[in-house]
């Protein structure tokens, strides 16, 4: 049995070996990187969004969000400030509730805000693991690597079930000390999004002139409404105050309201006068710029009246 166990070891040892080797390739040239871990991306902005928030010491905001596209690039935080408030877009794309469950007590971790907004856009209930999309988004084009945000992207990536991701996880927590996300002058460009600071991205994409709706029902799932429950919890322990939004839609999905969502603060944003006016829109769900800066004027005015009722 000794020379048995003795290949295994040398197999083992040579396999690390390998991967040690490929780590350092990794470092040294973006090209072995994006071929053997993946690939930076600039849509989101994730990248910048994190950036900002690191170099920004003292975090004193009042409101921090969390959901999808449908908040990042629909809610400019900077509307809270004509209600004396301030605020931080912590959005990303097809970011879910499993995901916002475990980005929530990181960002708390460096901010004690007096409010969490949940964008809930129902178009994406029903899942039952966090989003792989939003989870990749955060492990590779993070610059947010305290161990609070380090632990967040593990806990995604053993939600996701995906090993492969989880591997990355690591890879990512060592290679941004040494180099930024967002340092590579060659990542494709977001060429109909910019980033307004705050989390915000305005998107440039041809507004609207008219759309044809169809009935679509959605239900949130049971694993959704523990995440919700669970979010919910955080939030009171630290006596802040969360708020369920659902963004504006030309198309409206029809849904029974959760139980989950009993006893807590909900907008609909779907109550905003341009919510139903095509040229606010690039999509059936998505707001061109001009379009998201009037819904965010109005959302800001809503979640002020919630934070300051008597």
């Amino acid at each position: 049995m000794k020379p048995f166990f003795k290949r295994i070891g040398l197999f083992t040892l040579a396999l690390v070996g390998v991967w040690l080797l490929l780590f350092i390739a990794s470092l040294q040239s973006y090209i072995i990187e994006y071929t053997i871990f993946a690939s930076e991306k600039n849509a989101g902005y994730t990248n910048q969004r994190s950036t900002e928030w690191n170099e920004n010491e003292l975090h004193e905001e009042d409101v921090l969000f969390f959901g999808s596209s449908t908040c990042y690039s629909g809610i400019d935080p900077s509307a809270l400030e004509a209600f004396g408030l301030s605020g931080f877009n912590f959005c990303s794309s097809s970011q879910e509730l499993g995901n916002s469950a475990a980005l929530i007590p990181a960002a708390l971790t460096d901010a004690s805000p007096e409010s969490i907004v949940l964008d809930v856009y129902p178009n994406m209930w029903g899942a039952v693991t966090p989003a792989l999309e939003s989870t990749k988004d955060w492990i590779i084009n993070s610059n947010l690597r305290t161990p609070p945000w380090s632990k967040a992207y593990r806990t995604l990536a053993l939600e996701s079930g995906d090993l492969f991701t989880l591997v990355t996880t690591f890879y990512y927590a060592f290679v941004r000390k040494f180099k930024a996300a967002g340092s590579n002058p060659d990542i494709p460009k977001d060429l109909k999004g910019d980033y307004r600071g705050l989390g915000f991205v305005g998107r440039s994409f041809d507004a609207l002139d008219s759309i044809e709706c169809e009935s679509l029902t959605r239900s949130m799932s049971d694993t959704e409404c523990s995440y919700l429950i669970e979010i919910s919890t955080h939030c009171a322990e630290r006596s802040i105050q969360l708020i369920l939004i659902n963004p504006p839609q030309l198309c409206e999905e029809i849904f029974d309201m959760p139980t989950c969502f009993d006893t807590l603060a909900y907008i609909d944003g779907n109550e905003w006068p341009g919510a139903k006016t095509p040229s606010n829109f690039y999509d059936d769900h998505h707001l061109v710029e001009a379009g998201a800066l009037s819904y965010s004027a109005w959302l800001a005015q809503q979640i002020a009246s919630l934070l300051h009722a008597p």
